[in-house]
């Protein structure tokens, strides 16, 4: 993982900032509504969004400032569930950024998915608890030498106690192969069993970009390798007769694991 930036952002009349945002918090002495940095992983860039609880009217205010669409199914969901939705959308919008997409408007496509400029693909993620919402994005070109597809996700390590009290959740996403090998190497259960979770979460993504269609949980099967990256075998339907493989890159911090799959 390789920091790039951080900025400290409050509500900005023109479009979303750039260096200028940490001066304009101090200079207005605004509380700073969400922060944001970027860091790589795999040959990706991903931008993420950090956001501290705030009040509908200032969640609203930001929208009109970022040209950020709420869609009806948004607007009448739950406050937490309205923040996720505008974390994920800022960090789409700063990934755009350096694709030449300032004021693009994001709008949700049948699924729900974020429909991105044509000639890009990308992927966006959230988490949330009581003190802060996470979101992260990343956006690639469509190019015959960027010919894989790309789905990430992102998981906040508390929740590794879920796992930790209730291991019988881990049949809903792991194979008794897949369980077999954590535990024959003595790795760390709920640690790992969180890390392939978010993986397969990722690859779901990836594959639903490439073939607008979904998969399960049972279709994808961790490969151990010899390697810093993960890897995964993908058992599909007769549409895709031959097993695919798709690749992870992750990295883990104290308070969450990030991963990112392309196909």
């Amino acid at each position: 993982m390789t920091l790039l930036s951080k900025q400290h952002v409050s509500l900005h009349p023109h479009g979303y900032p750039a260096s200028r945002a940490k001066t304009a918090v101090a200079d207005n002495h605004q509380p700073a509504l969400f922060s944001h940095h970027t860091l790589n992983i795999g040959h990706s860039t991903i931008h993420q969004i950090r956001m501290q609880p705030i009040s509908s009217s200032a969640l609203h205010k930001l929208c009109q400032n970022f040209s950020i669409h709420l869609p009806e199914t948004i607007q009448r969901s739950r406050h937490k569930r309205q923040l996720e939705f505008v974390a994920g959308r800022l960090a789409a919008k700063y990934a755009l950024q350096p694709h030449g997409y300032s004021n693009f408007t994001l709008e949700s496509g049948a699924h729900g998915q974020p429909l991105f400029p044509q000639q890009l693909q990308g992927s966006i993620s959230h988490s949330s608890n009581q003190w802060q919402c996470l979101a992260i994005a990343s956006v690639h070109n469509k190019q015959p030498a960027h010919s894989c597809y790309l789905g990430i996700d992102i998981e906040q390590r508390q929740h590794q106690h879920i796992i930790h009290n209730n291991k019988t959740i881990l049949a809903l996403f792991l194979q008794p192969q897949e369980l077999q090998h954590i535990t024959a190497h003595n790795i760390s259960l709920p640690q790992q069993a969180l890390l392939l979770f978010s993986a397969k979460e990722s690859i779901i993504k990836a594959w639903f970009h490439k073939y607008q269609s979904l998969i399960d949980f049972s279709a994808i099967i961790y490969q151990p390798r010899s390697s810093q990256n993960l890897y995964f075998q993908i058992k599909t339907s007769k549409k895709h007769k031959k097993p695919q493989t798709a690749k992870v890159c992750f990295t883990c911090t104290q308070q969450e694991i990030i991963t990112i799959a392309y196909i």
